[in-house]
């Protein structure tokens, strides 16, 4: 994020247009609030995430319980579907 708008970057193809959006994904973090201690498990985060779209990785310091309130996950979502 920049100046709070998110930016999208993708690999330069020649011809490409700028204002078509094809098969679109983008990797957000996703941040669960009051996560019970008993579902810090990397099964359950990944399943959780793979409801949501194709789940990436979980954060390292969520994966070790560090966090105790929350939990990260990174999941790639598809634009062109409704969310």
């Amino acid at each position: 994020m920049v100046l709070d708008h998110y930016i999208l970057i993708q690999r330069w193809r020649p011809f490409i247009l700028a204002n078509v959006t094809v098969g679109q994904r983008v990797a957000l973090w996703i941040r669960v609030p009051e996560f019970p201690i008993e579902l810090f498990n990397d099964q359950f985060l990944w399943r959780l995430g793979s409801t949501l779209g194709e789940m990436l990785k979980i954060d390292k310091v969520t994966s070790i319980q560090a966090r105790g309130c929350f939990a990260r996950i990174c999941v790639a979502i598809d634009l062109d579907k409704p969310f």
